[in-house]
């Protein structure tokens, strides 16, 4: 025990015997906080984390990765690494077509291509007839099936919306 914060205390209240092991219990406590703190920018690291940690994170951002990648090998882990980050950087553009274009591209690890009739027009200019079909054309599906890509877009798509998928080509 370090006793750094018994040392902030006046010589008076350092020499009554109670009150130091009651400073110095909560000196330990705060110590072992502070251990788990220090430690926290590696734990929320993509590169560095555990795949508990991995896990835990994607969680918060309502990301199942069970359901969407394998983690059994380095190739899976780095996988859900991209997504979790994808998914984290894009919290902001969730629900429009650029969003969804970084999710699909974060799972698929293909070019994905998402197109809507929205967007912002000035007074003068054309808008065009309102259509509520989104239309995703991705590369190819990676190591996802058609199903579970259409599970993702059903899930980032407003209440409302259709889609039509278009994949150039089958799995990676």
């Amino acid at each position: 025990m370090s006793g750094w914060l018994l040392a902030q205390l006046p010589q008076v209240m350092v020499r009554d015997p109670l009150l130091a092991a009651f400073v110095l219990g909560c000196e330990e406590t705060v110590d072992s906080v502070g251990h788990h703190l220090d430690d926290l920018e590696y734990m929320l690291d993509m590169e560095l984390a555990s795949p508990e940690m991995l896990a835990y994170l994607a969680s918060w951002l309502g990301i199942e990765l069970q359901a969407l990648t394998v983690a059994d090998s380095e190739e899976g882990r780095a996988a859900q690494r991209r997504l979790i980050r994808a998914v984290g950087e894009n919290l902001g553009r969730r629900g429009t077509a650029v969003g969804l274009e970084t999710l699909l591209g974060a799972l698929t690890g293909s070019r994905a291509e998402v197109s809507d009739s929205g967007g912002v027009f000035g007074p003068d200019d054309r808008i065009p007839a309102a259509d509520n079909t989104v239309r995703v054309v991705l590369d190819h599906t990676g190591r996802l099936s058609e199903r579970q890509i259409k599970a993702v877009i059903e899930e980032e798509l407003p209440i409302g919306v259709g889609y039509t998928l278009t994949i150039r080509s089958g799995g990676s």
